[in-house]
């Protein structure tokens, strides 16, 4: 019976994959103007997107909890993005900001706590405050940073919130309630049969509706198949749900 249900997962996830595989074929032959930053910075954002979603499937797949959750963290994060940027076209310069005011807090840190780190990487110090200084001058203070809860709030996921991100976090952060579950011990606790059909069912969902959401940015004629997929994989989902896999 164990050996019967691993096979029905492993054929579910098969079906993800194929599904992904689906995603990527269909997506190959969209274009847009380079010249429109939103979209370059959109189809960028889905390239990761599709890639983790592959990774999260190979992490369930191989029954690893802990990759696994972290993975899907990932996905739902970059999901997250993807239809802000498509929402708001401001949403990029926010995101950029975003890495400016990191890279700066890093390297005054570098000046301030560890200086002799700039010459062994073989720079003076005039360069790192050059730098800075530039930096300085492509920042835009007027740009509020809005935080994770306001982002999904924005990208129209504000379900996800409060639930399937909560949970995943709790395996990132190494909650207690993660921790609680573990065995005392090096023996690695594979992914159970609830958190496949958890998993696969949430990395199904987050990719198809970017895939989605991208194909209707770019006036794609490819929507209506990738709606039918979603309808194609609740089916069988539920199916394998409803029997316990057996």
């Amino acid at each position: 019976m164990a050996d019967n249900k691993t096979t029905t997962y492993d054929a579910l996830l098969d079906f993800l994959e194929s599904i992904r595989q689906t995603c990527i074929d269909k997506s190959l032959p969209l274009t847009f103007d380079d010249e429109n930053f939103q979209a370059a910075y959109m189809c960028s954002l889905y390239s990761i997107v599709v890639e983790l979603a592959g990774d999260s499937c190979q992490g369930v797949k191989a029954r690893k909890e802990l990759a696994s959750h972290v993975l899907t963290r990932a996905l739902l994060e970059a999901v997250v993005d993807l239809l802000n940027v498509i929402k708001n076209p401001k949403y990029v310069d926010i995101r950029f900001q975003k890495a400016l005011i990191e890279r700066r807090k890093k390297l005054v840190n570098l000046q301030q706590s560890d200086p002799k780190l700039i010459s062994e990487a073989g720079h003076k110090a005039e360069y790192v405050e050059d730098v800075i200084g530039k930096i300085d001058k492509l920042r835009d203070t007027d740009i509020d940073q809005p935080n994770i809860k306001q982002r999904f709030k924005d990208a129209g996921m504000e379900g996800y919130y409060a639930t399937a991100y909560a949970l995943l976090c709790d395996y990132t952060h190494h909650d207690s309630s993660a921790i609680i579950n573990r065995h005392i011990g090096l023996n690695v606790r594979p992914l159970d049969d609830k958190g496949i059909l958890m998993l696969s069912d949430l990395i199904a969902e987050l990719l198809l509706s970017a895939t989605i959401a991208v194909h209707d940015f770019l006036d794609s004629d490819q929507i209506e198949a990738l709606k039918d997929l979603i309808t194609k994989w609740k089916t069988t989902y539920c199916q394998q749900s409803a029997t316990g896999g057996g």
